[in-house]
C-alpha cells in the first residue's frame, strides 16, 4: 500500500517537474511508460494509428472478478469535460438526508437503495464513471423517484449509503445490512428498489453513439433513458422475484412501449432480493446516457410502480 502510494506520489512530481522543452508527445510517451513500470499490472491500449499520432492513449485496468476497470487519461486534452450542472429538483444535502436517510413518510412502504451508489453518467466520467459525484449519479435518480412517489401518495425511505466505496468488493454484503436495518426500523417496507445504471465498455466514439442510441428514447418530445429489470437466479424464490420484473415490464410496455427494456436474468446473482417479499433491481439508463437523460426517466418510472402496485394492491 505504502510502495503504490510512494509511486503515485513520484508520477505526480514528475508530471510537474518535466521541462516545459521536452515536447508533448515525449510527456505522454514517458508518462505512459511510468505508469507501465509503476503498475506492471495496468495495460496501455492505443486504439487505432489516429489516436496514437493524436496521442490520445488511454489506460484500463480490468478486474476480472467484478468486470470493472480504470481509465488513465495522459494530457489535459484527453480529460472528458465533467458536466457540473445539477437539476434544482435534486437536493442530497445532510440537512435532507439524516444519516444518509431521508424519509418522506413516517411509515414508509418503499425503500430506495443503491449497491452501486458511485455509478456515474456519461457527463461524469471521473473514475471510469464511478465516483461520489453524487448529483450525477445514480443517486440522483433515486432522489427524483422518491419525489415522484411521494407525490403519488407512497411513504419512501432513500438511503444515500455508500455500498461500494472505498472498495467495490462485497457491496451487496452492506447493502443488505442497509435493508435489515431500515426495515427493522421501518416495518411498515413492503417494496425494495435497488436503483443502479448498466455499466458498458466505452471504447471509442462509435461505440458511446451506439450504446446511448440503444438506451435513450424520446417521450413528450424529452430524451429519456430506458430502463430495465434485473433478477438473480439464485435466489430461493427466484420464480416471484421474476413474476414481479416481468409483470410490472409488461405493464410499462403498453403505457411506454419503448421505455422499458426485457427482464435480465443473472444466473450467478442473487442481489438481495430474497431479504423482501417485493425486491426490484431496476437499471436506468447507462454510463452512454446522460443524468440529465436518467433523472427524466423518474418520473415514468414512478408513474409505471405506482400504477403496478395499486392495480395488484401491493
Amino acid at each position: 500500500m505504502y510502495n503504490k502510494f510512494a509511486k503515485i506520489v513520484i508520477i505526480a512530481i514528475l508530471i510537474f517537474i518535466i521541462p516545459n522543452s521536452v515536447s508533448a508527445f515525449d510527456k505522454s510517451n514517458l508518462l505512459n511508460n511510468l505508469i507501465k513500470y509503476s503498475y506492471p499490472e495496468i495495460k496501455v491500449l492505443e486504439k487505432d494509428k489516429t489516436q496514437r499520432e493524436s496521442n490520445t492513449k488511454e489506460t484500463q485496468h480490468y478486474n476480472q472478478k467484478n468486470s470493472q476497470y480504470i481509465n488513465v487519461y495522459v494530457g489535459e486534452e484527453n480529460i472528458p469535460t465533467i458536466n457540473t450542472e445539477v437539476n434544482s429538483d435534486i437536493n442530497l444535502k445532510s440537512d435532507v438526508y439524516s444519516q444518509n436517510l431521508r424519509i418522506t413518510n413516517d411509515k414508509p412502504e418503499i425503500l430506495i437503495y443503491h449497491s452501486h451508489s458511485c455509478e456515474t453518467y456519461l457527463d461524469s466520467p471521473e473514475g471510469n464513471y464511478h465516483s461520489e459525484d453524487k448529483e450525477h449519479s445514480v443517486m440522483s435518480v433515486g432522489c427524483l423517484l422518491t419525489n415522484e412517489l411521494s407525490s403519488l401518495g407512497w411513504g419512501v425511505a432513500h438511503s444515500t449509503t455508500y455500498h461500494d466505496s472505498p472498495t467495490y468488493n462485497n457491496s451487496y454484503a452492506r447493502s443488505s445490512q442497509t435493508i435489515k436495518s431500515a426495515m427493522n426500523k421501518y416495518n411498515s417496507i413492503k417494496i425494495t428498489i435497488d436503483l443502479h445504471r448498466d455499466g458498458l465498455n466505452i471504447a471509442n466514439e462509435a461505440v458511446k453513439t451506439n450504446i446511448h442510441n440503444k438506451y435513450t428514447t424520446t417521450i413528450n418530445g424529452q430524451k429519456v433513458a430506458k430502463f430495465f429489470f434485473v433478477v438473480g437466479a439464485r435466489n430461493d424464490d427466484v420464480a416471484e422475484v421474476k413474476k414481479l420484473a416481468d409483470g410490472i415490464t409488461e405493464y410499462a410496455n403498453k403505457k411506454y412501449p419503448d421505455l422499458i427494456m426485457p427482464v435480465v436474468v443473472k444466473p450467478y446473482g442473487r442481489f438481495n432480493q430474497s431479504i423482501c417479499d417485493n425486491a426490484l433491481l431496476v437499471e436506468v439508463g447507462s454510463n452512454g446516457t446522460t443524468s440529465d437523460e436518467a433523472q427524466a426517466s423518474a418520473k415514468y418510472l414512478a408513474e409505471i410502480l405506482d400504477g403496478y402496485f395499486k392495480e395488484k394492491h401491493i
